[in-house]
Formats: structure tokens, C-alpha cells, sequence
């Protein structure tokens, strides 16, 4: 598991799909801890697997955060991955709909959903 003192990365293999869960703050300081366990994924699992992002304890999110997941969404379509998002509470959806950003991935209220999408 990777982390700082603001974050937590967790990456489990759930069926054919690969979960990380994000726990903390995703901002310019954190970002870097996210995109290195991400490179790591291909560990869990090789693509074209399922990816899903779980942001539901993620506590604060800044323009670096949202800018990791558009570069994300834009590496899993140029693999063929599929990627799901899972938001909830305010903070994390409501950045996700002032950027429009779920107009360009899915995102869903839980883990379960997500995979089953």
C-alpha cells in the first residue's frame, strides 16, 4: 500500500477488475503518491482489465488531482481498459460535475456498481 501523511493508495484485484482505493487528500502535493502506485497496476493485473478509481474517502480534491484523472481516463482508452469512478458524498462529485468531468468518464456511487457496469 502506498501513502503519505494526506493519502492512501490501495490496490486489490477483484475478479477480472483492478480497484484502488483512495483515501485522503488528491492535491498537487499527493498526486505523485497516486500516479506511482498506479504504474504499479500492471502488477495486479494486465490490461485491458476493468479499472476502477474508488474516491469515496477521498476528503479534498484540487486541480491536479481532477488533471491525474483525465491523463488516466486518456491512458485507459488508448489500452482498450475500461475505467469506472466511484464518488461520493459532496466534495469529489461535485468537482467532478463543475469540470464536466462525468461527461467524460463514468463515475457511480459504489465499488459494486461500478464493477457491475
Amino acid at each position: 500500500m502506498g501513502s503519505s501523511d494526506l493519502l492512501t493508495v490501495g490496490i486489490d484485484a477483484r475478479g477480472a477488475a483492478v480497484v484502488v482505493s483512495v483515501r485522503g487528500e488528491l492535491d498537487l502535493a499527493t498526486v505523485p503518491v497516486l500516479r506511482e502506485r498506479l504504474e504499479s497496476v500492471g502488477e495486479v493485473s494486465s490490461a485491458p482489465s476493468p479499472l476502477v478509481i474508488d474516491l469515496s474517502s477521498v476528503t479534498f480534491i484540487g486541480s491536479a488531482g481532477l488533471a491525474l484523472l483525465v491523463e488516466l481516463h486518456n491512458q485507459c482508452t488508448e489500452r482498450g481498459t475500461p475505467l469506472a469512478v466511484v464518488a461520493t458524498g459532496t466534495v469529489v462529485p461535485r468537482a467532478i460535475q463543475v469540470t464536466a468531468l462525468d461527461q467524460v468518464f463514468a463515475v457511480h456511487p459504489t465499488v459494486d456498481e461500478a464493477l457491475h457496469a
